[in-house]
């Protein structure tokens, strides 16, 4: 009776370790690497609170941005609210090469599932002090709303901003 009960706390426990969450530095070793590519199995395995860890790493600026920047790509496999909420601020307030990454990621989530979020997001970030995020933006814009993208051109000051969009 003694073994039967402590075999069952050894297996309760092991239970408990394999429905944890996934672990960071689990995490950090997926997103390292010098020939790194988004192995969507991998990460999809991952499961439950892998977004929360992910935006851990991504707004980790004690990280190398390589890292912080892989963790913004596998960020658009968990299209929570969290992530949404996280892209939003990550594009409005981060660098410029994060912000631009923020954007993008947030349109490969979100474009089809919350297409008014992304709308929203994009109309803020035509006034970006950031003329590549202008440029990202807009083109987002053309496909969405050709009013609200005319009236951009007409008043985007940097005539090679407006050229770029249009391409």
């Amino acid at each position: 009776m003694k073994y039967l009960l402590i075999t069952c706390i050894f297996l309760w426990n092991l239970s408990g370790i394999a429905a944890a969450g996934p672990d960071k530095d689990q995490v950090l070793k997926m997103l390292e690497g010098r020939h790194w590519k988004l192995d969507i199995r991998a990460f999809n395995k991952l499961g439950e609170d892998a977004d929360i860890i992910l935006i851990e790493i991504a707004e980790n600026d004690s990280l190398m941005n390589v890292i912080r920047f892989r963790a913004l790509e596998v960020l658009s496999l968990f299209p929570t609210d969290n992530t949404a909420a996280f892209l939003e601020d990550t594009a409005e307030k981060a660098f410029t090469p994060m912000a631009r990454r923020g954007f993008e990621t947030m349109k490969r989530s979100f474009a089809k599932t919350k297409p008014e979020r992304v709308k929203r997001l994009a109309t803020k970030l035509l006034n970006h002090r950031n003329a590549n995020i202008r440029i990202s933006a807009a083109r987002y814009i053309r496909s969405v709303d050709q009013t609200l993208y005319k009236s951009f051109i007409n008043t985007e000051k940097e005539s090679w901003v407006r050229k770029a969009v249009q391409k």
